[in-house]
C-alpha cells in the first residue's frame, strides 16, 4: 500500500527512538549491548536508513517537478565561506554549555554532528566533533598581505604534547564504533613462470587491531576564565591537550600493562641485555634494532631516555676524548638519531637510567571520534573552580611482535 511522506518519517523517528532507547537501557545498567540487543539496534538503523532514502527520493521528485530546468554551474567551493561557522566554535563555549546545562547555536549544531558521527555512542555531556578537533589555522593570503590567526588545531596540539607524538604513525577522527585494522608483516616471494601449487600460501599478512578504549582527563577552570578572550580559549586547550597526552603516554612508557588503556610499549620492548649507557651501549642498541631487519631510510628510528640516563650519557660522552661532538648535534640527535627525553619512560622500574631505540613506523596510536565534555560544579566548588572531565576514546599498539611477546621495534634499556 502506497505511503506518505509523513508516513514514512514517522516509521523512520520511531526506528532512531527504538534505538535510542536500547542505548540509554544498555548505559543505565553499565553496560554494552546484548546480542538481542544489538540485532535489535541493527535492524532498527536499516529500517531508519531505508525509511529516510524513501523520504529524501520522494522530496527530491517532487522538488524536480516545481523546478525548472536551468543551466548547471561549477564554481571553485570557497572554503572560507563554508567553514565559517566551524573558525568561530569556540572550546570555551561547549565548556559553558556543559556548566549550565544548556546547549544552543552553533554549540548545538556540533553536539549534533558528534552524534551523527558516532551514532552508538552516548554523550552525557556536551559533544565536540572529529571535524572541529582538525580545524587548522584561518589563514588569509592576499596580495602582499599575509594575515595569521590560530594557526593550532587541538589534534595538533595533543601530537606536540606527545613525546612520541613526531615518531608514531598518529591517526585521528576514526569512528568511535569501529576497529581500526591495521595490515602489516606482508610476506612477499619471487615465483616461477607456472608456480607450484601451494605458492600462494607462503605469503603471510599479519594485522594488528586499534580498538577504542576510554579516558578520562580532568580539568580544572574558574567560571570566570570561561567568559574571557581567546587567550583562555588557547589556555583551555593546551591544558586538555597537556592532560589527555600526559594520561595517554603514561601508560604506554609504563612498567606494566594498565588493565583498562593500551598495553605498555615499554613492558612488550625487547630487552637489550646492557648493564650501562655508555656509547658502546648505545651501539649495541641500534644494532640491535638493525637485526630486526628495519630500513633505516623509512623506520623512523628515535632515542627514548629518561632525564636520568640523559645526563648519565652525555657525562660519559664528556670522558671519551672527543667522541661528544661526533655522537650529539645541538642536542637533537645521537648518532645522527633524534632523541627525546621523558621523565614517564620505564616508569616504576626498580633502576634508575631508561633507554630505548625504537622504529616509529611500527608504533601506531589513534583517536576515535570527538570528545564529551561533561561539567562538574560540586566536587571543587568550595575553591570556586569548575572542573571539566573530559571523555576521550584512544588506543595505540606496536607491530613486530615476537612469539615471546616481546616487540623487537622497541629495544629497552634499565640500569
Amino acid at each position: 500500500m502506497k505511503q506518505t511522506i509523513k508516513q514514512l518519517k514517522d516509521k523512520k523517528n520511531e526506528a532512531l527512538q527504538n534505538m535510542q532507547k536500547l542505548i540509554e537501557n544498555a548505559e543505565s545498567e553499565d553496560r554494552n549491548l546484548s546480542v538481542d540487543e544489538q540485532s535489535a539496534w541493527d535492524e532498527a538503523e536499516k529500517n531508519a536508513t531505508e525509511f529516510g532514502a524513501r523520504v529524501d527520493r520522494l522530496e527530491r521528485s517532487m522538488d524536480l517537478t516545481k523546478t525548472p530546468i536551468t543551466p548547471i554551474h561549477h564554481n571553485l567551493q570557497d572554503i572560507k565561506k563554508t567553514d565559517k561557522d566551524l573558525k568561530s566554535f569556540r572550546f570555551t563555549d561547549a565548556a559553558i554549555a556543559a556548566y549550565n546545562g544548556s546547549m544552543s547555536g552553533l554549540v548545538r549544531e556540533m553536539h549534533q554532528e558528534a552524534c551523527n558521527e558516532n551514532k552508538g555512542r552516548l554523550f552525557r555531556g556536551v559533544g565536540i566533533p572529529s571535524i572541529a578537533l582538525e580545524q587548522r589555522a584561518d589563514t588569509h593570503i592576499g596580495a602582499g598581505n599575509v594575515k595569521p590567526t590560530d594557526v593550532g588545531s587541538f589534534i595538533d596540539q595533543l601530537q606536540a604534547n606527545l613525546t612520541l607524538g613526531s615518531v608514531a604513525n598518529f591517526y585521528s577522527g576514526l569512528s568511535a564504533d569501529r576497529k581500526f585494522p591495521i595490515v602489516d608483516g606482508i610476506a612477499s616471494s619471487f615465483v616461477g613462470e607456472i608456480p607450484a601449487a601451494d605458492t600462494e600460501s607462503t605469503g603471510s599478512v599479519s594485522q594488528i587491531t586499534l580498538s577504542p578504549k576510554k579516558m578520562i582527563s580532568v580539568v580544572s577552570m574558574s567560571a570566570e576564565m570561561m567568559t574571557q578572550n581567546a587567550s583562555a580559549e588557547a589556555a583551555l586547550q593546551r591544558n586538555m591537550t597537556a592532560s589527555i597526552a600526559a594520561t595517554w603516554e603514561k601508560v604506554l612508557l609504563n612498567k606494566d600493562d594498565d588493565g583498562n588503556g593500551p598495553a605498555s610499549f615499554w613492558k612488550a620492548g625487547l630487552d637489550s641485555g646492557v648493564s650501562t649507557l655508555t656509547l658502546d651501549d648505545l651501539y649495541t642498541l641500534e644494532q640491535k634494532l638493525l637485526e630486526g631487519e628495519f630500513n633505516p631510510a623509512n623506520s623512523r628510528f628515535a632515542y627514548l631516555f629518561n632525564p636520568a640516563a640523559i645526563a648519565g650519557i652525555k657525562t660519559s660522552l664528556s670522558n671519551e676524548a672527543g667522541q661528544n661532538f661526533q655522537v650529539f648535534n645541538n642536542g637533537q640527535t645521537v648518532n645522527s638519531i633524534p632523541y627525546y627525553v621523558t621523565s614517564l619512560l620505564g616508569a616504576d622500574e626498580s633502576t634508575t637510567k631508561h633507554g630505548a631505540i625504537v622504529s616509529g613506523a611500527n608504533m601506531h596510536m589513534a583517536t576515535f571520534g570527538g570528545l564529551d565534555v561533561i561539567s562538574d560544579r560540586y566536587t571543587d566548588a568550595a575553591k570556586g573552580l569548575s572542573r571539566l572531565v573530559i571523555v576521550n576514546l584512544v588506543d595505540s599498539a606496536m607491530s613486530r611482535i615476537a612469539s615471546s611477546g616481546t616487540v623487537s621495534s622497541f629495544i629497552k634499556a634499565a640500569v
